[in-house]
């Protein structure tokens, strides 16, 4: 045989074993498990828990988008927690599955559910149920809710309890289907956070000009006050006088405040005559309308009278010592006795309206032709005003 056909020979030789073994090959399925798909990475996989303070139960919602998808064939997706994560108390109904934001429904068995739950040491597996309509798409974004938070298939009531020691821990997400990954959580101590507000609390009393009205009396006041003074200068019998004056408060006080009024004396002469407390010397604890003294010869205490009423609506929260009740309503039971003539239950501003941050405080003074003459009567009165923290 000549060099040129030996040469030929040996090259069809080595075709005919190729062909051979590549026919074995494909008749045995080799080709099939040489190219056969690999599992791929779950992407965008987070585990977002609702408290990472130690030792204590927490949410958690494990999202991920996975690349190949889950079948409804009995595939499983299983949440393995870390080693020292309590999850003994998780039952189906703590846990709920969603697909591309569409609720999973769920059960501890397959049946005429997408998927069943259950849990078995440090795992959570979830399986899509064989026909039950639960299969994932590839490509779709998968949240799985472990804990109170779960309310789509039942109602969570228990929580994963954290580690009890601070650090990082890996939270792995595998199970039949092809998917699979790792993500990590943190377990740190919570951090308190304090502040201080300062206390504020400012008081004031101002002068009323002439011409106002107060709490809807009708006759409006005679004259101008100041913080430190109420003129009511000359009296005329049956001419009844009201002076009156502006309480405003700021405070951050949680529980507001509360202004009280009272004189040390009924208004007394240097003649030891008296214009006493409304009405005819038997002081008023009630609102009540005005009245005129009833002027009896030999009762000194009828001759002449002053009262107090007030613009706040309501006094101590209480309907009963409502200023408001009826016109005008006075009191006379503030002689050497705190009478509460403003009031709030929280914080407030001076500005924040009548009643509330402000409120006007009217004397009313009326005598009858027997009140005794003299140009000194006087008494001193007292505001105090009490933060209520």
């Amino acid at each position: 045989m000549s060099t040129s056909h030996r040469k030929m020979y040996k090259l069809n030789k080595k075709v005919g074993i190729f062909l051979v073994l590549a026919i074995t090959y494909w008749a045995t399925g080799l080709p099939g498990t040489l190219f056969v798909a690999q599992a791929a990475q779950l992407s965008s996989l987070k585990d977002t828990i609702s408290t990472s303070a130690p030792g204590v139960g927490a949410d958690h919602t494990i999202e991920f988008t996975t690349p190949t998808g889950v079948p409804a064939d009995g595939s499983t997706i299983v949440i393995s927690m870390p080693t020292g994560f309590d999850v003994t108390s998780i039952t189906e109904d703590d846990v709920d599955i969603t697909d591309d934001t569409v609720d999973l429904t769920t059960d501890t068995v397959c049946g005429a559910v997408n998927a069943a739950v259950t849990i078995s040491g440090q795992d959570i597996t979830i399986e899509i149920c064989n026909g039950g309509g639960g299969a994932i798409a590839a490509d779709s974004a998968v949240a799985i809710e472990i804990g109170t938070n779960a309310t789509a298939s039942g109602t969570g009531a228990n929580q994963v309890v954290n580690h009890a020691d601070e650090g990082s821990y890996t939270v792995s997400v595998a199970g039949t289907m092809e998917d699979s990954g790792d993500t990590s959580i943190a377990i740190v101590e919570s951090v308190q956070v304090s502040a201080a507000v300062g206390t504020l609390f400012t008081f004031s009393v101002t002068g009323v000009d002439e011409g106002v009205t107060v709490n809807d009396e009708t006759v409006l006041t005679s004259a101008s006050t100041t913080a430190t003074s109420v003129p009511f200068g000359t009296l005329a019998p049956n001419v009844p006088k009201v002076l009156a004056q502006e309480l405003r408060v700021d405070t951050n006080a949680l529980n507001g405040f509360s202004v009280t009024i009272e004189a040390d004396q009924t208004l007394t002469a240097g003649n030891n005559a008296t214009i006493d407390a409304f009405a005819d010397g038997s002081p008023v604890a009630s609102t009540t309308t005005w009245s005129k003294p009833s002027g009896t010869v030999g009762s000194t205490d009828t001759y002449g009278h002053w009262g107090i009423t007030s613009d706040d609506d309501d006094i101590s929260g209480l309907a009963t010592d409502n200023w408001g009740v009826g016109e005008a309503a006075y009191r006379g039971d503030f002689i050497n006795n705190p009478l509460e003539v403003f009031f709030n239950d929280g914080p407030v501003t001076s500005s924040s309206g009548v009643g509330v941050g402000s409120t006007t405080v009217a004397f009313k003074i009326e005598v009858s032709p027997l009140q005794e003459a003299a140009t000194d009567y006087t008494a001193n009165i007292m505001y105090i005003a009490t933060p209520v923290f």
